[in-house]
């Protein structure tokens, strides 16, 4: 049951972030993914069309994904909170399941200038809505397997979860007169998300599923998505997204859609990769 709702979470994200990155130039252009939080694989990305590098201060977790993505992303050690990249490395950047809020402690701001230092063209930050019927589900609490020899700082804590008007708020004042887009999925409370179990509850689940997987335009659902762009670009459905992905990147296998098995801790070792910045 657990794999179950971990794969529905996958696609909730996936189809959020579809959304999202429908109007940008995927062939050519480089992305990278700040943190491997949640275990949501940048093997997405690539999928895609993007050249894709995967920043994490866990080397455990930085392990655990290279082994199942290879070479196709490029994997370096660093802090989120000092992305060691020069100004506009990269084309866009995309923040995880970080808890960006501006209280005192927490370091989401700085990270969302960092994010948008190295991004020459857009980024994309995806949360947990901590005012949803859901709110930060209990689903994404859970951890995944590490190599037995790492250590785990955080596993206990729980994920964090923001109120979308205080992000959207930060997003203005951190970088004033950006195009905002918004995208929410999972709009019903987590007794609804289909969960693998069987009988009549579960079909009504399974009934439910499409509406919560359905990429919302307003901050209802409990995963928020939001794009920040330097120009503007429309949001494009999904389908036309799905119709030129031939020409834009090679077909996605099933066994690679899926989720990472990894867990969201952070170790403090931070490393600086040479010639970056």
């Amino acid at each position: 049951m657990a794999e179950y709702r971990r794969r529905f979470l996958s696609e909730a994200r996936q189809k959020v972030l579809h959304q999202l990155i429908s109007g940008w130039k995927r062939r050519g252009s480089s992305l990278l993914q700040v943190g491997l939080n949640a275990g949501f694989s940048p093997e997405f990305f690539w999928e895609a069309g993007f050249d894709v590098t995967a920043v994490d201060r866990s080397p455990a977790c930085l392990v655990a994904a290279r082994e199942q993505t290879g070479p196709r992303v490029e994997y370096l050690c660093g802090s989120a909170e000092s992305l060691p990249f020069d100004d506009g490395f990269f084309d866009y950047a995309v923040l995880v399941h970080h808890g960006l809020t501006s209280a005192p402690g927490n370091a989401g701001e700085t990270m969302l200038r960092e994010a948008l230092r190295v991004a020459a063209r857009g980024i994309i930050i995806m949360e947990w809505n901590r005012f949803s019927l859901a709110g930060v589900p209990k689903s994404a609490r859970e951890h995944w397997e590490v190599p037995e020899a790492a250590e785990c700082a955080v596993c206990d804590e729980d994920a964090g979860g923001v109120k979308p008007w205080e992000l959207f708020a930060m997003v203005r004042r951190v970088c004033p007169g950006r195009r905002v887009s918004l995208v929410s999925a999972l709009p019903l409370w987590e007794g609804t998300w289909p969960d693998g179990s069987s009988g009549a509850l579960a079909s009504l689940r399974r009934a439910a599923a499409p509406l919560n997987l359905w990429p919302l335009p307003l901050p209802f659902g409990a995963l928020v998505g939001m794009r920040v762009d330097w120009a503007p670009v429309p949001l494009t459905p999904i389908g036309m997204l799905k119709s030129a992905a031939a020409s834009l990147c090679a077909p996605a296998e099933p066994s690679r859609e899926r989720v990472m098995g990894l867990c969201p801790c952070r170790t403090e070792e931070k490393t600086r990769p040479k010639g970056r910045r």
